[in-house]
C-alpha cells in the first residue's frame, strides 16, 4: 500500500509540474483571451483523459485481457504512450529549468546595470532564444515519438535469434537438436489471443525438436491464462514443451496455475527434472522455482539426473546462475529481464533499466565451462513498449 501511495504521489506531482508548464506556455502565446482559456481547458482535459486508465487501475484493478480494439486504440495506448514518456519529459525539463535559472543568475551577477537583473532576457540573443525554443520542442517530442514507436511497432516486432552454443564432449546426435526458447509471455492486457497466435505461428514454422519456456506465463492474474494455454496446446501437439515458473506466476496462485498449464501439454519443473532422449542420446532437463517468490532447490532438481549427461536447467531468474555455475550445470536458460525492454547505445555506452537488477541482461554468458542464455522475452511489463529490444524467439543449436 505504501509503495502504491508513493507511486501515485510521484505521478500526480510530476504531471502537476508538466501541467503548470503547459499552462504557462499558453499564457505567453500571442492569441486572444478566449483562445487562451480554450487552450488551457484542452491542457487540463488532455491530462485527465490520458490518465483515465491509471485512475481505473487504482480503483478497480488492471484488466486481465485485451479490451475491445476501439478502447485499446483511443484510451489505453494513448495512456501508455504518455505514461512511458512523461517522467523523462519531466526530468529533461527540470534539467533545462535548472540550467536556465543558473544562466540568468550568472548574467544578473556579471552585469552592472540593474536592468540586467530585472530583464535578463534583454541580454539573450534571438539565436539563443530560437535554439531554446527548438530544444524545448525536442525535449517534449523525442520521448513521445520514441514511446509511440516502441508501443505501436517495437513490442510486436518478433524476431528469431539463431544461437550456437559450444559444449565440450557433446555427443554427435545432440549436435542435430534444434531447441526453441521463449520466456516472459505475460498474458494479460497487452498479450492476448492475437499476439499469442503470432508467436505460436512463428514457432510452428521453425519446427524445433523441443521448446523451453522459462516462466512468467501471466502478467498479474491466472484469469488471463486461457489464450496462453491454447497457444501452448497447439505447440505441445507438435513437440515436447518444458518450462518453469517465473515471479509473476506466483501472483496467480502457482499451484493452480501449474495444474492449469500442464493440462495444455507443458511439463513444468518446480525443483524437479527428468531425462529426455533425443536420437538415442540422453539430456538431463531440470527446472527450479523462482528466486524472488519461492525457494529454488538445485539439489532436488538434479536428483533424478545422470551426471554423465548434458544438463539443461530452466531458471526464470538469471541471477541464479551465480550459484549454478559452481555446480557445473552445462547450460542454464533464463528470462526475467526482458532484455531491459529499452536499450540505448550511446557513444559506446550501453544503457538499459535491467542493469539495475542483474549483469545478465540478455544473450549468452560463459563461466567455468558453464553457459547461460538469457532470452529477451515475448511480452512486456509496466508499459507495453520495446525500444531496440525486440521480442525474441531463440533457436539454439549445440556444437
Amino acid at each position: 500500500i505504501t509503495f502504491l501511495i508513493s507511486l501515485f504521489a510521484i505521478i500526480v506531482c510530476t504531471q502537476w509540474y508538466l501541467g503548470k508548464k503547459a499552462l504557462r506556455w499558453a499564457d505567453k502565446l500571442n492569441i486572444t483571451f478566449g483562445k487562451k482559456w480554450l487552450l488551457k481547458g484542452l491542457v487540463v482535459f488532455a491530462l485527465i483523459y490520458l490518465n483515465l486508465p491509471l485512475f481505473y487501475s487504482f480503483a478497480v484493478g488492471v484488466p486481465h485481457k485485451p479490451l475491445n480494439s476501439y478502447v485499446m486504440h483511443t484510451v489505453v495506448y494513448p495512456y501508455a504512450i504518455w505514461g512511458s514518456s512523461f517522467l523523462l519529459i519531466f526530468i529533461l525539463l527540470m534539467i533545462s529549468d535548472i540550467f536556465s535559472f543558473l544562466y540568468k543568475k550568472i548574467i544578473s551577477l556579471t552585469r552592472k546595470a540593474p536592468d540586467s537583473r530585472k530583464y535578463p532576457e534583454k541580454y539573450c540573443s534571438s539565436a539563443r532564444r530560437n535554439f531554446l525554443k527548438t530544444a524545448g520542442k525536442g525535449i517534449i517530442a523525442t520521448p513521445l515519438l520514441c514511446s509511440s514507436y516502441g508501443i505501436i511497432f517495437g513490442r510486436e516486432n518478433y524476431i528469431t535469434r539463431n544461437v550456437t552454443i559450444n559444449m565440450s564432449g557433446l555427443p554427435e546426435a545432440l549436435k542435430k537438436i534444434r531447441i526453441a526458447h521463449i520466456s516472459d509471455i505475460h498474458a494479460g492486457l497487452f498479450m492476448g489471443k492475437k499476439e499469442i497466435g503470432e508467436w505460436v505461428r512463428i514457432i510452428k514454422e521453425i519446427k524445433p525438436d523441443i521448446l523451453f519456456i522459462t516462466g512468467d506465463f501471466i502478467a498479474s492474474s491466472s484469469n488471463s491464462i486461457a489464450a496462453c494455454k491454447e497457444g501452448i496446446q497447439h505447440l505441445s501437439s507438435l513437440m515436447p514443451v518444458y518450462g518453469c515458473l517465473g515471479n509473476h506466476d506466483y501472483w496467480g496462485h502457482a499451484d493452480i496455475l501449474t495444474q492449469d498449464l500442464q493440462r495444455s501439454g507443458i511439463k513444468l519443473f518446480r525443483n524437479d527434472g527428468e531425462r529426455y532422449v533425443f536420437s538415442g542420446s540422453e539430456i538431463n532437463i531440470c527446472g527450479v522455482e523462482d528466486m524472488m517468490y519461492s525457494h529454488p532447490d538445485l539439489n532436488a532438481a538434479l536428483k533424478k539426473i545422470n551426471p554423465a549427461n548434458l544438463t539443461i536447467l530452466l531458471s526464470h531468474n538469471p541471477n541464479y546462475f551465480d550459484y549454478v555455475k559452481k555446480r557445473g550445470v552445462n547450460l542454464t536458460l533464463s528470462g526475467h529481464t526482458h532484455g531491459g525492454q529499452v536499450d540505448i547505445n550511446f557513444a559506446g555506452f550501453y544503457i538499459t533499466p535491467a542493469r539495475l537488477i542483474t549483469r545478465y541482461v540478455k544473450g549468452l554468458f560463459s563461466e567455468n565451462d558453464c553457459k547461460l542464455y538469457v532470452n529477451s522475452g515475448l511480452g512486456t511489463i509496466g508499459f507495453p513498449l520495446r525500444l531496440n529490444v525486440p521480442p525474441e524467439i531463440t533457436v539454439i543449436r549445440l556444437a
